[in-house]
């Protein structure tokens, strides 16, 4: 009988290994760390959730994509990638995708989502869409690895839309800030949606925040305008 030959029964990439070919990764979770040269050099001058841009016939070279809403709007790239590729090169780059983490998610879901939206967000850059790290973790005991994977010095971007309503998640958010500029230093943190309270002026003096208005907010605005 012939030995077996694996080269003539390739297995099959069924887990998307090919997302994070290349990559190095964190030191436990081995998360896929994003390299610098897949950050974008500049800001954004607007943003739009995938969902309204892929059906968008104009021009979007000059806009970021995002992921701020149902994880159901977007969970075509997830399962088809490359599919996609085309479409995101066209535009001026991507918010790292925010695929939910909730912090009463059993962890190991929580970490598996982190590491679906690293892997996707590497997997982009790799093939030349620039990219702003999304900051989108679980628990607080998840988030200094979560940390090691984004670099140091480039901007980042967080989704607050319907998140910092009361007290408590704005204290949240607060801590979590912190955190993340005393890990990262970044030199600008996107924020889609808005941080209200005299508890964020302090981070004013360490780090620039560029603010973007949800994509569903302008267009509500913009309907009472018309009369509709």
């Amino acid at each position: 009988m012939n030995k077996r030959n694996e080269k003539d029964f390739p297995v099959r990439d069924s887990f998307q290994a090919y997302l994070v070919e290349g990559a190095s990764f964190t030191q436990k979770e081995e998360y896929p760390i994003l390299m610098p040269e897949m950050i974008s050099k500049t800001i954004p001058a607007s943003i739009i959730p995938f969902e309204k841009a892929i059906t968008y016939r104009g021009d979007l070279s000059q806009t970021f994509i995002c992921t701020f809403s149902p994880d159901e709007t977007f969970e075509r790239i997830r399962r088809w990638p490359n599919k996609y590729l085309g479409f995101f090169q066209r535009t001026a780059g991507i918010i790292g995708f925010d695929f939910s983490i909730h912090s009463d998610m059993p962890v190991i879901k929580q970490k598996a989502q982190m590491n679906d939206n690293l892997s996707l967000t590497y997997f982009f850059g790799k093939h030349g869409v620039p990219v702003i790290p999304n900051l989108r973790c679980g628990i607080d005991e998840l988030l200094p690895e979560f940390l090691t994977a984004i670099p140091k010095f480039s901007p980042v971007a967080i989704g607050t839309h319907g998140f910092c309503k009361k007290t408590f998640e704005q204290c949240e958010w607060y801590c979590f800030i912190e955190k993340v500029i005393a890990a990262l230093a970044p030199p600008t943190i996107i924020v889609y949606g808005s941080l209200k309270g005299k508890m964020f002026d302090s981070f004013k003096s360490q780090t620039a925040f560029v603010f973007y208005e949800p994509w569903i907010s302008t267009r509500r605005k913009e309907a009472r305008k018309d009369g509709n």
